[in-house]
Formats: C-alpha cells, sequence, structure tokens
C-alpha cells in the first residue's frame, strides 16, 4: 500500500511541476501583454501629440504659403523626435494633414516571437474664418472698404484726409484704452481687446497725437529688426510684431472728429514704413491674410483666419 502512494505523489509531483511550467509561461505572456500594450500606448500618445503640435504649427503659416506650411509641421515633428517626411504631409489652401507610421520594437513579446510592431497617428488642422473678438488689436480703425491681400496702402493721419476716412476731422484713432495720446501709443505698441458687436459702439479719439502715432509704429518696426522672415509682407507671420491687426469700422460719421463707431471686423496690415512727409503723416504698408488666435464665428471676413485641430 505504502508503495502505491509513493507511486501516486510522484505522479502528481510530475503534474504539479507541468503546471508550474504552464502557469510560467501564462505569466510571462501577460507581463509581455502589460508591459508591451503598455509601450505602445506611451509611443501612440507621444506620436499623436508630435503630430497634432506639427500640424498646429503649420497651420498657423499657411496663409504664407502651402510650402511653409510643410516645411514648419515637418521642423515641429522633427523637434518633438519623430522624422516626418514630404510624402507623410498634406496640404490644402485651408489645411494641413500628417499620416506618421513608425515601428515600435517590443521587450517581452519577443518570447512569443513577436519582435516589433506599427503605430501610427493622424493630425489635420484647418484654418477658421472670422475673428470676431481678441486682444493685441490696435486702437487705429479703417471704414469698410476692399482690401485686397499684397496691395498697397496709405494710412494717411492729418485733416482733411483722415485714414480711409471721407469725413474731415477724424483721425481714425479709437478711445479703447483712454483719451490721452500715450494711452493711443500704448495702444499701438501693445494692443486692445476688442469685438465685433451690433450693440456696442466705440468713441474715436479727437487729435492727432502725430508724436505718439509714430512712435507706436515704429516701435513694432524695431522689434522685428532681426527677424529675417518679418521683413516682407509675403513671409511675415503672427510672430512678427509689425503685423498688427485693426479694427474695421462702418463710417466715421461725425465731422467733429470725436464720435461712435461700430466695429465690423479685423484685418491684418502689415506696417512697411513711417512716413512723415511734410505734412503727409502717414504709415504705409500692406495687408495681408494672417492666422492669429481669437474668437471666431460668423461674419465678414477681411483676412484672418484661426485654426483649429480637427480629428
Amino acid at each position: 500500500m505504502r508503495n502505491i502512494y509513493q507511486s501516486i505523489l510522484k505522479e502528481q509531483s510530475g503534474i504539479a511541476m507541468v503546471l508550474v511550467a504552464l502557469c510560467m509561461f501564462m505569466i510571462i505572456g501577460f507581463t509581455a501583454l502589460v508591459v508591451d500594450v503598455g509601450g505602445l500606448y506611451f509611443e501612440k500618445s507621444r506620436l499623436q501629440k508630435a503630430v497634432d503640435s506639427a500640424v498646429l504649427g503649420g497651420a498657423q503659416v499657411l496663409k504664407v504659403s502651402e510650402s511653409a506650411a510643410e516645411n514648419t509641421g515637418i521642423e515641429l515633428a522633427l523637434d518633438n523626435g519623430f522624422t516626418v517626411v514630404v510624402e507623410e504631409v498634406d496640404t490644402g489652401a485651408n489645411f494641413i494633414e500628417i499620416h506618421k507610421t513608425v515601428s515600435k520594437e517590443l521587450t517581452f513579446a519577443r518570447v512569443l516571437g513577436i519582435n516589433q510592431t506599427n503605430v501610427s497617428a493622424t493630425a489635420r488642422a484647418e484654418t477658421l474664418q472670422t475673428l470676431i473678438a481678441g486682444d493685441g488689436i490696435i486702437p487705429v480703425a479703417i471704414e469698410q472698404g476692399d482690401y485686397s491681400a499684397g496691395e498697397p496702402y496709405t494710412m494717411h493721419f492729418q485733416a482733411g484726409n483722415p485714414n480711409n476716412s471721407s469725413v474731415s476731422g477724424n483721425f481714425g484713432f479709437l478711445a479703447i484704452d483712454g483719451p490721452g495720446g500715450n494711452d493711443l501709443k500704448e495702444g499701438i505698441i501693445n494692443g486692445s481687446t476688442m469685438e465685433v458687436s451690433e450693440d456696442k459702439l466705440e468713441w474715436t479719439k479727437t487729435g492727432l497725437s502725430w508724436g505718439n502715432v509714430k512712435e507706436g509704429f515704429q516701435t513694432r518696426i524695431d522689434q522685428d529688426a532681426d527677424i529675417i522672415n518679418c521683413q516682407s509682407y509675403e513671409t511675415a507671420d503672427n510672430t512678427c510684431s509689425r503685423v498688427v491687426t485693426v479694427p474695421i469700422v462702418e463710417t466715421f460719421v461725425d465731422s467733429t472728429g470725436k464720435t461712435l463707431v461700430r466695429i465690423i471686423g479685423f484685418a491684418a496690415f502689415w506696417i512697411e514704413d513711417v512716413v512723415p512727409n511734410g505734412n503727409d503723416k502717414a504709415v504705409v504698408g500692406r495687408f495681408i491674410d494672417y492666422v492669429r488666435g481669437g474668437t471666431f464665428g460668423a461674419g465678414e471676413n477681411y483676412g484672418i483666419y484661426g485654426v483649429k485641430l480637427v480629428n
């Protein structure tokens, strides 16, 4: 009988070793699953953030050119650790999209004969229109009209020939931050918060204050002195101080100079130069298509766009 029990115990010991071996195999498999799936999740997250950042950055310069958007997207992806080639980038007038697939080396899954797998991510950013509210807007208004991107334009500041206004005695300045000349200068340099509104009207500012106006615009030009892309309206973008957002108003209806006006939109203006020429005190430049931050909604578009990530 004793021999029989010993025989049974030996058989059970053998079964236990088989079960232990099976359990070890399962534990290794689960470890491979947990570790490698976690690694894949981390790599997917890192890749998605990189391509999201790349298309958002690229979209910021879509209005400069599609090639600029493409190059910017590629550079930003590389800055975030991923090499994107031209074939992985798709651009259009109002969008940039990147499709990227990378190979991820596995660790414990090698035990199961799986050495690597692919991780993919797609991101697309599109431009929005129209700007209806934002900050950094200078308190120098222009009457509504047809303003073509790239066309030369002069902001005149003198009595009898105000800033694109048919009404003498109004220089186009808004008293957003106060009535003084220094308030106007600070508004030109730093910008103010404004919005398009049917109900809200803004007071214009009387007086030319040319010294303050000239200093405000010249300060913006000087801030871009060492930034190459800001020296031309064709390559200027939202990193340039000499690109300003100006309010578009319905009309300067009061010849006395001080009146209430309604803001109906916003446009982007690249400052070329400040030109005091005799009695003609002016700022010359060009309107441009431009991407910037702010609140966007329905309304007439004067060339300013926003950006959103759509997937």
